[in-house]
C-alpha cells in the first residue's frame, strides 16, 4: 500500500475494491481519519458508500519442494510386455469399454481412444488395463 494513495484528498478519485461490485473500481474519497488517511469512499459505478479497503501487500509465495525420483529408485515390478499379452487377446472377443461396465482380470476390452487392451488388475471402481502404448487406470462400475 502506498502512503500517497492512502492520503488522497477529499472529493478526488481513488481506485480501490468496491464491496458491492466486488471489483477494483474508481471511487470518490468521502472522508479521512484524524491522521489524514482515507476512511470512507463512494463507488462511481454503483453509488454505494463504504469503508476504504487499502491494497494488501503481496507476499512472495514459497515454492514447494519437489523431490525427483529416478527410475532406479522406484521399486515397481516390471509390467508384462504387451506383445506377450497379445497372445491372450487373440482368443478373446474384446468387450466395449464403458464407465458403468464390470470387468474381470484378463478380460479384453476395446476402448474408444486407446484401442484394445487387457485387464491386468481389478479394484472396486478401477481397472488397470495394459494397452499397446502402455498401462492405464480406468474407471468401472460407475453409476
Amino acid at each position: 500500500m502506498t502512503q500517497d494513495k492512502d492520503r488522497t484528498p477529499v472529493a478526488l478519485s481513488i481506485t480501490t475494491l468496491c464491496t458491492k461490485c466486488k471489483m477494483q473500481l474508481n471511487h470518490i474519497v468521502m472522508c479521512h481519519t484524524m491522521e489524514g488517511i482515507v476512511a470512507r469512499v463512494k463507488c462511481r459505478t454503483c453509488g454505494s458508500e463504504h469503508k476504504y479497503h487499502p491494497e494488501k501487500k503481496k507476499t512472495p509465495r514459497k515454492t514447494a519442494r519437489v523431490t525427483v525420483r529416478t527410475s532406479a529408485s522406484k521399486k515397481v515390478p516390471a509390467a508384462p510386455d504387451f506383445a506377450q499379452l497379445s497372445e491372450k487377446l487373440r482368443d478373446k472377443e474384446p468387450v466395449p469399454y464403458s464407465l458403468s461396465g464390470s470387468f474381470k482380470v484378463e478380460d479384453a476390452i476395446n476402448h474408444a481412444t486407446y484401442g484394445i487392451g487387457l485387464v491386468t488388475k481389478v479394484s472396486r471402481q478401477r481397472i488397470w488395463v495394459l494397452f499397446f502404448d502402455g498401462p492405464r487406470t480406468l474407471v468401472c462400475d460407475w453409476e
